[in-house]
């Protein structure tokens, strides 16, 4: 069977434009007829080549793309093969798998990277591909743990990698100083050449020594996170639109920008914050209208698509927030002074202005514009409020009325709200932390949250009502499945209740009954329910927002800190000021995978970060023994959610059976051999601390039944 004869045949034609009843016939020719299983089915070929985007279907005529290459994402298993997963496909849960790639075809390829693949055979149900380049390396640096030393060379374990890699380095131009500090299970920092080295019968990875760990300027578990996530704390060389409205003469558009500097303005955010993205404004146009303002910092201005800086910023995606510190996506000039919203200070900025029925919260009209305003007052969330607990400013009352009245309004549509305490870590003058508080959920941070969802959704109506390229901010519906979860915890809990369908009404119906039965039930189900959602991510579709019931939604209240902000007000000033669209739909379905995959990036870096703090955090506090719930089964062991502290742990497999590893029944439960009986998602178990790893990020307990 012939696959890599029609891959051939259709490399040789990319470009061209073939009758769809030409197609079959070269895959009659090339692939043997007797025995096709079901992956060597033309129909399965053909529809896997549109999913990669290779080839292009029009009424009954095929386009062979050019070039005729796959863009992937790089990973490798524990014995150094490589599969490439493709990026871009139009149909993401469907096939084809991964593509297999042979080291001799993988040229060097390491975990993470961003490679161009040619498909060069079909076996079983999986394609063989071979790199034809690199395009984006995933990391610039390694830790390596030193495992042998020679005179010539060191061997290590690569570190912060999935699976069992080893790199080898050589020692001859390293000074008699640096190698005497190296020792065993000391730990180095190294760069990957990407070629491979033979040994002793064995392959390493060939790597170059850079430093040792403790020769940064940051704090080391800082430091490790830069480098497992490939991060850049500074910026390098740019140049922006250099505007400063407290000088209207730098900025040329001035006058026919909307001047809103005497309308009462005011921010409300964090106390550390740093960058302002927004402010809101309030009038009363009577007693049954308000005119609600949210002005964004105009960031587009500043920032010119497919600038040094643009493209800088683009890479990063996001900011990542990695406990008390950050790694901006736009530098500190603009991130924190230009663009931000700063008390006192003329500032540019796109503003939404809503008119909102007062007694139901619905949005009946909106409008926007550039603009120019001056914030009077930054509040943070708990001054604010203290503040509205007192009704001593009528301004922060009536928006709170409208914010109370839109989420209900929102509830009512089908929006799923789960209130949970957050977290509040406190610091000491090292960055560690030496104490956590709960802080339940304040009045000010929801009314800030209303007021950026109404202006997210009306852009976000305006510009699909457009049909303009963009990015739209999506949730698909959680998997029916996730319901056996859900239903196990009922059981476990004694809750007679079954949920049959994944209708958002009766979700938040049921959240609101385990909220009666106790705070300990509804943050184990809070906990299970998000654990079951799908991922929010970024799309050229408006295809909607589950989680919070809007059928039209958008990220645009965060420019200085999301890219996908940045690209919808590029979008939307493209069509106040009547110019051409800034991105085509090529442009946006490449971005929507960018930045979707930035943002699961970041989401992963501040977790490890947190993990690393509060892992320390307890290491310090010399606490033996906790309570947890479980939140996870695997054939390894169970794993748990402390009570006291917002870190998870595991309980191996060895306390719990004499069998190499746990029975599963189903997704949410485990049978306990040594207990007789199963265990369910959910259960409370008290846990003595058995270790903490901090370079395998995991802290094992042992049950006290």
């Amino acid at each position: 069977m012939k696959v890599k004869d029609f891959l051939f045949l259709l490399e040789k034609h990319q470009g061209n434009t073939i009758k769809e009843k030409e197609l079959y016939k070269w895959i009659s020719k090339t692939i043997n007829k007797k025995s096709k299983p079901d992956h060597l089915q033309p129909e399965i070929i053909i529809s896997e080549l549109l999913n990669l985007n290779l080839i292009e279907k029009h009424k009954r005529k095929i386009k062979i793309k050019k070039p005729f290459l796959v863009e992937c994402k790089i990973s490798l298993n524990p014995a150094g093969i490589s599969f490439a997963t493709p990026r871009y496909l139009f149909f993401p849960n469907e096939f084809p798998k991964d593509i297999f790639i042979t080291p001799a075809k993988s040229r060097g390829v390491l975990l993470g990277d961003i490679a161009l693949v040619r498909l060069i055979d079909k076996k079983k149900d999986r394609f063989e591909g071979e790199v034809i380049t690199i395009l984006k390396r995933n990391r610039e640096l390694f830790r390596m743990k030193i495992l042998e030393i020679s005179e010539d060379y060191a061997i290590g374990k690569l570190l912060d990698t999935p699976g069992n890699f080893t790199a080898l380095i050589s020692l001859e131009e390293l000074s008699e100083e640096q190698k005497q500090k190296i020792k065993i299970n000391s730990v180095i920092i190294i760069q990957l050449t990407g070629r491979h080295i033979r040994f002793k019968n064995a392959k390493f990875f060939e790597g170059k020594f850079l430093r040792f760990v403790e020769d940064t300027e940051f704090e080391t578990d800082f430091d490790r996170i830069l480098i497992k996530y490939n991060l850049k704390p500074y910026y390098p060389k740019y140049e922006y639109n250099p505007y400063d409205p407290e000088d209207p003469s730098t900025v040329p558009d001035w006058k026919s920008r909307k001047d809103l500097r005497n309308l009462y303005t005011i921010t409300i955010d964090g106390e550390d914050a740093k960058d302002f993205d927004d402010a809101i404004s309030i009038e009363e146009i009577s007693d049954k209208k308000i005119k609600l303002y949210v002005h964004i910092a105009d960031v587009s201005y500043y920032v010119n698509k497919n600038s040094l800086l643009d493209r800088e910023a683009q890479e990063r995606s996001t900011s990542y927030y990695l406990a008390n510190r950050v790694v901006p996506m736009l530098p500190p000039e603009l991130s924190e002074n230009l663009c931000s919203l700063i008390e006192g200070k003329n500032r540019l900025t796109v503003t939404v202005e809503m008119i909102i029925d007062r007694n139901t919260g619905k949005i009946l009209k909106y409008d926007f514009y550039r603009s120019i305003i001056r914030v009077n007052k930054r509040y943070t969330y708990e001054i604010a409020e203290e503040i509205l607990n007192t009704k001593s400013d009528s301004a922060l009352n009536i928006l709170w009325e409208i914010a109370e009245k839109q989420r209900n309004f929102r509830l009512s549509l089908g929006r799923i709200d789960i209130e949970l305490p957050e977290s509040k870590f406190l610091f000491d003058n090292n960055n560690k932390v030496i104490g956590i508080t709960k802080r339940e959920r304040l009045k000010t941070s929801m009314l800030i949250e209303e007021c950026m969802l109404s202006a997210n959704v009306s852009v976000a109506e305006f510009l699909h009502k457009k049909q303009i390229p963009t990015l739209y901010r999506i949730h698909e519906p959680m998997d029916v499945e996730k319901l056996e979860i859900l239903n196990a915890f009922f059981k476990t809990y004694n809750i007679k209740k079954n949920l049959k369908d994944i209708n958002p009404f009766e979700i938040q119906k049921t959240l609101k009954e385990i909220e009666q039965k106790g705070k300990k039930e509804y943050k184990i189900f809070s906990y299970l329910l998000l654990r079951s959602f799908m991922q929010a991510k970024y799309s050229p579709e408006s295809t909607g927002h589950w989680g919070l019931g809007f059928r039209y939604y958008c990220h645009f209240t965060s420019p200085i800190r999301r890219y996908p902000d940045l690209v919808v007000h590029r979008t939307l000033i493209s069509i106040l000021n009547k110019k051409k669209t800034p991105y085509t739909p090529e442009e946006i379905f490449e971005l929507a995978i960018k930045t979707s995959e930035a943002e699961r990036n970041s989401m992963e870096a501040e977790r490890d970060m947190w993990k690393l703090k509060l892992m320390r955090y307890v290491e310090n506090t010399n606490q033996k023994t906790f309570y947890g719930f479980i939140t996870g089964v695997r054939p390894e062991g169970i794993y748990f959610e402390l009570e006291d502290y917002p870190i998870d742990g595991i309980v191996p497999a060895a306390y719990l059976t004499n069998e190499p590893e746990l029975i599963l029944p189903d997704p949410f439960s485990v049978y306990i051999k040594k207990l007789s009986r199963p265990a369910f998602l959910g259960e409370r178990w008290q846990l003595e601390l058995e270790k903490i790893d901090i370079e395998g990020l995991k802290i094992f307990f042992k049950p006290l039944f």
